[in-house]
Formats: structure tokens, C-alpha cells, sequence
């Protein structure tokens, strides 16, 4: 392996991690009581990926890359979708069936999965209508 490669290699793992971990950090300190905390630590660690993105000498990320991403959000998508599709129509059957509360912190969710398909079938629409 050339050294170009391996310098490859450890910046796109720094970026992976350093994303993650902004991520983990936000969600860490939000729970622990320090939001403002978590997102200092999420702008740091972000901003710290995004450096490296940028400074890096060259193309740090191209469309095989690309192509992998979409692979994957469109899996990603799938997975949640029936996930959803499965639990909240049997969770909302159980509870007007008396088997189940309908848990408070469970709201939000259930009204962010509508946005997201809701957009994501708003973007499907313009990027077929651009074809």
C-alpha cells in the first residue's frame, strides 16, 4: 500500500470517527443534563471533521464513494421504513386494545416518521420529474 493511500485511509477514518463521536458527544451530554456542553462538543468534533475534509490534499471523498452513501441511506430508509410500518400500527392496535400505553417520549417519533418519508417522497417527485 503506498503511503498516499494509507494517508487516505487514516483521513477518512479521522473524519468517520471525529463525525461519530460529534454525534455521541451531543447525545451523550444532552442526557447527562449538559446541553449546551453537547453541542459545543458537536460543533468541535464536527468542525474538526470538516478541517480535515477540506485541508486534505486531493479528493477525499468521489462518486464511488457517492454511489455507496446512496446505497446505503436508501437501505437505511427501507430498514427504518418497515421497522415503522410493523410497530407503530401494532403498538397503536395494543393500545386501543387496552394491552399497551401509548409511552409519551414515543410522540415526537412517531411525528418525525411521517416528515421524513413525507420529504423524502417530496425530493423522489422533483428528482424523477428532472429525468
Amino acid at each position: 500500500m503506498s503511503t498516499h493511500a494509507r494517508s487516505e485511509r487514516t483521513y477518512r477514518l479521522t473524519y468517520g470517527a471525529l463525525s461519530g463521536l460529534s454525534g455521541l458527544a451531543l447525545g451523550l451530554l444532552v442526557a447527562a443534563g449538559r446541553p449546551l456542553a453537547g453541542v459545543a462538543g458537536f460543533a468541535l468534533l464536527l468542525g474538526a471533521a470538516g478541517y480535515l475534509q477540506v485541508t486534505y490534499p486531493g479528493a477525499l471523498f468521489d462518486e464511488r464513494d457517492r454511489r455507496i452513501h446512496q446505497r446505503a441511506a436508501g437501505r437505511t430508509l427501507a430498514l427504518f421504513g418497515w421497522a415503522c410500518a410493523v410497530f407503530f400500527p401494532t403498538l397503536t392496535a395494543l393500545v386501543a386494545l387496552g394491552y399497551a400505553t401509548w409511552p409519551e417520549w414515543l410522540v415526537p417519533i412517531a411525528l418525525t416518521v411521517p416528515v421524513v418519508y413525507g420529504t423524502y417522497g417530496a425530493l423522489l417527485l422533483v428528482g424523477r420529474r428532472r429525468q
